[in-house]
């Protein structure tokens, strides 16, 4: 164990750094499956767009030969090798569960460095619990594809054990600022991000679809040769596809409703008088309701 070191909270907060290597592993198998999601899928989203585009385009050959048809068919089918390739690797799946188990070990961590329940015993009762947890989580997630070479006693962190050493006011202070103050710096610009992302592909959606309906009229009456119905309505719906891969809306609002909790719960923990007790209880909630979201989250994700 390591010796009990004065110092100032910002000295002692855990950074990713100081996490167990387990949480690197997750969050680099969550980071790697939404880069594949996100490519592959828009990959297919374009591919899909493109064939609907050119699909209303007339270039006829001398030989009798369409080539906007031609043209458009060759992308609709290579639309088709990135949604065979999403339907067999499932890269959500470790994007999902990767995020999951990465935030899951946050929390264990930061429960354990500042002597929250039910790591609030002796230090070999609570070493022997949270790797206990650690292993669980592991065991959940042998089925998406990754591995952890590390485990044992070398998940707790030298950075974990010095701040669990420290006296409760400077784990108060440090948990405070490197948890509460930096998940809702968080949680708040994520919600503006996303809201205005929102607002940007339902006015993409709502150009698209007045587009392709003045064309339809134009066609109608003889002043435009191009179909464009068609093609409006793939971009629109490709939008929407997007809106809904993303999540933007609901995760806008309950990033949000997550931001206003953690004020409410640092308002409380700094309210707190000098008693161990009593901070392992309210820390442990505190933390209950970062995990809540994540738990939502992942729901959400699942059952989109």
């Amino acid at each position: 164990m390591i010796v009990s070191m004065s110092g100032g909270p910002s000295e002692l907060i855990l950074t990713d750094g100081g996490l167990p290597s387990m949480f690197r592993s997750a969050d680099a198998a969550s980071l790697a499956g939404q880069a594949d999601t996100v490519r592959w899928s828009s990959l297919q989203l374009s591919m899909l767009v493109a064939g609907a585009v050119l699909g209303g385009v007339d270039i006829h050959l001398g030989n009798g030969l369409e080539l906007g048809a031609l043209i458009a068919s060759i992308a609709l089918l290579a639309s088709l090798l990135p949604a065979l390739w999403l339907n067999a690797k499932n890269p959500q799946r470790a994007w999902y569960r990767g995020r999951a188990a990465a935030e899951s070990l946050r929390t264990l961590s930061w429960k354990y460095a500042v002597r929250a329940e039910p790591f609030t015993g002796s230090d070999a009762a609570a070493n022997e619990r949270l790797l206990q947890d650690m292993s669980s989580i592991l065991q959940d997630l042998r089925d998406v594809g990754w591995l952890i070479d590390a485990g044992g006693q070398a998940e707790i962190t030298d950075e974990m054990q010095r701040l669990r050493s420290q006296p409760l006011g400077l784990r108060r202070q440090a948990y405070i600022q490197g948890r509460l103050d930096a998940e809702y710096t968080w949680y708040t610009s994520k919600a503006t991000t996303f809201t205005r992302m929102a607002r940007r592909w339902a006015a993409a959606a709502f150009i698209a679809t007045s587009i392709g309906l003045a064309g339809g009229f134009l066609r109608a009456f003889g002043l435009l040769d191009y179909d464009g119905l068609g093609s409006a309505s793939a971009i629109a719906a490709a939008a929407t596809a997007w809106v809904q891969l993303k999540q933007y809306r609901p995760l806008a609002a309950a990033y949000s409703l997550t931001a206003d909790e953690l004020l409410v719960v640092k308002a409380g923990l700094e309210a707190l008088v000098e008693d161990e007790v009593q901070w392992s209880r309210r820390c442990s909630e505190a933390e209950d309701a970062i995990s809540r979201e994540h738990t939502m989250w992942l729901a959400r994700r699942e059952a989109a």
